[in-house]
């Protein structure tokens, strides 16, 4: 019966021994099929992706949506809507800092960095102009006054700025300059030749002009000549300020009221009459109407207000909205 037992635990550790060496075996196989397998399956595989411009998708229908924004920018009266963007990045953390990201009912776009015209500028430029917004190029004297303080200097950034704006076929211009209130008389007269020079360097091309900051600095005589004003007010922090500096503005120039544009810059707040502070974009909108009616709104930092809660750019589509209402 010893015997008997003794045999049957032989056979059964013979057995355990082979099923130990099978598997074995079989981890053996597997640990060297693996690395094949996991290959295949990190294969990586092209996916046919061929993303399509909403004009390529359907062409009559995008053909139908160009017109429409023509007719409204162009034949229909409207309060304009304008804004300042700073063009020139070459690489961004996201898309609002590229022109083509701008809303399609904006009438008109400033380059704030004309001298820094990158390659993404002057792809999506033509994509603005598609859609009737017009895009122009900020001659920025009031940041330039210390170094162009002759007649020549001055008349050479000139001719380079409308070389520039020529060669990148843009819709115009917009200048800006501080009027000088106090001085010599001999610095007076020179602040007024480069007014007078500028005007008449970028007025001769016959295209859009564009005023930014107080009218006292452009000559009397010039004012005719300028599309828009965008008044100097994107730094006034009380609606009452806002109030009486527009009032001026209106009494002093003889610029007609649809000339005329508000200004705010996104991230800012003005106090209300009711002493509370406002967003400043979203209370001038109102004030279009009741302080004129003027010519409509421009905002500054315009690219700021890509990334909203609600959609890309809320503020300017607010904007726009409010002061044109669907009819």
């Amino acid at each position: 019966m010893i015997n008997r037992n003794l045999k049957q635990q032989k056979y059964k550790d013979i057995i355990l021994h082979y099923i130990s060496v099978l598997n074995m075996a079989l981890l053996v196989l597997l640990t060297l099929a693996l690395p094949t397998a996991c290959s295949d399956w990190n294969d990586i595989e092209p996916v046919n992706i061929d993303p399509q411009h909403p004009k390529d998708q359907n062409p009559e229908l995008w053909a139908r949506y160009m017109e429409s924004l023509r007719v409204y920018k162009q034949e229909r009266p409207h309060y304009i809507t304008y804004g300042s963007f700073n063009n020139g990045a070459e690489q961004s953390k996201n898309e609002g800092a590229y022109l083509r990201s701008l809303p399609d009912s904006l009438d008109i776009v400033t380059l704030a960095n004309p001298e820094n015209i990158t390659s993404y500028d002057r792809e999506d430029i033509p994509t603005l102009q598609e859609k009737n917004t017009r895009v122009l190029y900020l001659v920025d004297y009031a940041a330039k006054m210390t170094e162009l303080t002759d007649a020549t200097a001055l008349g050479s950034w000139l001719d380079k700025a409308v070389a520039t704006a020529n060669e990148l076929h843009l819709d115009g211009f917009a200048f800006n300059g501080l009027p000088l209130y106090a001085g010599t008389d001999a610095e007076q007269a020179a602040r007024k030749e480069a007014a007078r020079l500028i005007v008449s360097k970028l007025s001769a091309v016959n295209k859009m002009l564009v005023f930014e900051g107080d009218p006292a600095f452009v000559n009397t005589n010039d004012l005719d000549k300028l599309d828009y004003v965008v008044m100097n007010t994107a730094g006034i922090e009380s609606a009452v300020s806002l109030k009486i500096y527009v009032a001026n503005v209106i009494s002093t120039y003889a610029l007609p009221k649809e000339k005329l544009l508000l200004a705010a810059k996104m991230g800012t707040k003005i106090v209300d009459e009711e002493n509370v502070k406002q967003d400043a974009v979203t209370d001038m909108i109102g004030r279009v109407v009741s302080l004129g009616p003027l010519g409509g709104l421009a905002i500054y930092a315009l690219g700021d207000d890509y990334y909203q809660t609600s959609m890309n750019y809320q503020s300017c589509r607010t904007a726009i909205q409010k002061m044109n209402p669907s009819k």
